[in-house]
């Protein structure tokens, strides 16, 4: 490691002295001395090390710019750092947690919320820049220059030909300048005005993909916290049965070595016994997981012993006559990726604009306040002001080529949007069918576990009056909460599809504007958003021609209209009219 920095440095430092020989010999080259008198070139031999001085430092940096990748020292450091901020930002948990505790945590805490938040934010500020660049220069400078000698020059009479006036000068050899000056171009201001509102969709893109990131993270909530109900509810006992459970295969494979039961009755007594055991064992470690998945998501430590409130189950029936038409017409106007790739449309259209705006000629308006302080000059300061044309005359040759390809992107802009909106259709038909068949199971799923649970209390008093053995007895014990976890399973399935055909039609579970600064005031928010999914209500909605749609259940918002609001003002208030 040591000789491969020295010879690193030896390479550095052969490359300065070769960049610094180089510009020696162009140095000699430039200067002519031919026709010079002693002094001058005097003069220019010492110039050269003050030259030599000034571009040393951009000919190191040119010569001998590397870049090293992270040590391992630096790596563990940024893994320490990064450590002690994620355990920082726990928040303890005090109380029952609810579903829509759950939520409100996963909102305010979870780390992909907060860099959807932030992205938001930087496009609204992206946006606040935008304007700026519509606005006009004004710049403010100042100088001193100094030379070793007078700028001394002869003049030559232009008819004559002949030597009109000897060596004179009018500039100081010293001289301090200083100015304000503005300037304003037509053109720049035309550009700007379209790249405004450009950024401005693109603050309301930032809006629709915060929507989705907030619909992912409320549809993982839900189902991690079904899951962990079930496993606070079952596993405690789960572990008892299963020890049960193996001391009677245990018992069994003893019995049969020992020919106290048929071999053919045993095995498969010991083949029932142990598929139970096997679909148990998988039982237990898919709900062992389920905390933690529901710890990561709302941002506490995994290991921490949650105490969940579950909710009151609500029958769910199956709906009738829905119109799935509907639902096709709120997702293709709900949806966020539709509506994103409309902003995008819009955002390709406005280069169609730009483009034209650019075969214009620019006019740019040119004022300044100058001073200088050359004692040789009878005015001191002054002001001037003027207004300057140009016209790039290639525009003619590459603009119409530059509209018709800016044209083709919109066009290619609304052939992905339809493309999108079969893939939407599809998505929509799918979660309505996946719910229904959703209920189907659920209700398979709730007979079965009534049945199981009939038996095993059935299976309990026989075993009392000696009627069967006790190995029945664990044996259907184990049937009963296997069909207690499927039925479990099953009603958290039938809100997980219930979610997805709500994300499917593009309708909020949770409004994406909400206010996050006080938990508990989000969390009742939360609870009074998410009620028509916990009754399993479908996703209808009055979707009204001045805005956003508002939900006809206890008229909670469910789409951002506050976000987008804000943003179209924003965007509005740039150009007076709503940009097409």
């Amino acid at each position: 490691m040591i000789a491969a920095d020295a010879c690193s440095k030896q390479s550095v430092f052969r490359k300065m002295s070769l960049c610094v020989q180089v510009t020696n010999k162009a140095m000699n080259r430039g200067i002519p001395s031919v026709g010079l008198s002693r002094s001058r070139k005097l003069e220019q031999r010492r110039a050269r090390p003050a030259a030599l001085l000034v571009l040393l430092p951009l000919l190191a940096a040119g010569c001998g710019l590397r870049l090293d990748p992270m040590t391992q020292t630096e790596n563990s450091d940024r893994a320490a750092g990064d450590y002690a901020k994620l355990t920082q930002t726990n928040v303890p948990v005090t109380g029952p947690l609810s579903l829509a505790d759950a939520i409100a945590r996963a909102l305010k805490y979870n780390y992909d919320a907060e860099l959807s938040r932030q992205e938001q934010t930087l496009q609204e500020q992206q946006l606040d820049l935008a304007y700026a660049t519509m606005l006009p220069r004004l710049a403010a400078d100042a100088g001193y220059t100094w030379r070793s000698n007078d700028n001394a020059a002869k003049s030559i009479d232009v008819l004559t030909h002949q030597q009109s006036l000897d060596y004179s000068y009018s500039t100081t050899r010293d001289d301090d300048t200083a100015g304000l000056e503005f300037s304003w171009n037509m053109l720049d201001v035309g550009v700007g005005y379209f790249q405004a509102r450009q950024q401005g969709y693109r603050a309301l893109i930032a809006v629709e993909r915060r929507r989705k990131v907030i619909d992912n993270i409320v549809k993982g909530v839900q189902n991690a916290f079904w899951k962990a109900a079930i496993a606070e509810r079952l596993l405690p006992r789960l572990d008892p049965l299963m020890v049960q459970a193996q001391q009677m295969l245990d018992a069994s494979r003893e019995g049969m070595a020992r020919g106290l039961q048929p071999k053919a009755q045993a095995l498969q007594f010991q083949q029932n016994v142990l598929q139970v055991i096997g679909q148990l064992r998988h039982m237990r470690v898919d709900l062992a997981t389920s905390k933690v998945q529901l710890a990561t998501l709302i941002n506490i430590p995994v290991d921490t012993n949650l105490n969940l409130d579950l909710p009151t189950e609500v029958p769910i029936q199956h709906p009738n006559g829905t119109d799935t038409d509907a639902l096709e017409k709120l997702g293709l106007n709900l949806r966020p990726e539709l509506r994103e790739a409309a902003y995008q449309e819009k955002i390709d259209r406005q280069d169609v604009y730009k483009e034209i705006v650019k075969m214009m000629p620019g006019v740019s308006i040119l004022a300044g306040l100058e001073y200088d302080s050359n004692k040789l000059l009878y005015n001191h300061t002054w002001a001037d002001i003027g207004v300057r044309a140009t016209y790039n005359l290639v525009s003619l040759i590459e603009g119409p080529q530059a509209i018709r390809a800016a044209k083709t992107a919109v066009e290619v802009a609304k052939s992905r949007r339809v493309a999108l909106g079969v893939a939407v259709l599809t998505q929509v038909n799918l979660g309505y069918q996946q719910f229904m068949s959703a209920l189907d199971d659920l209700a398979i799923a709730t007979q079965i576990d009534d049945v199981a649970k009939q038996l095993s209390e059935v299976t309990s008093s026989a075993t009392e009056a000696e009627a069967q053995t006790q190995a029945d007895k664990v044996r259907q014990a184990l049937t009963a909460m296997a069909a207690d976890y499927d039925r479990g399973r099953a009603v958290g399935d039938v809100y997980t599809a219930l979610a997805d055909l709500y994300i499917a039609v593009g309708v909020d579970l949770v409004p994406a504007d909400v206010d996050i600064t006080n938990l508990d005031d989000l969390t009742r928010k939360v609870r009074i958003a998410i009620k028509p999914w916990e009754d399993g209500q479908l996703p209808l909605f009055d979707v009204g021609p001045a805005g956003p749609p508002t939900a006809s259940t206890d008229g909670v918002p469910v789409s951002q209209a506050g976000p987008v609001r804000q943003a179209g003002a924003k965007l509005a208030s740039a150009d007076g009219v709503r940009a097409n």
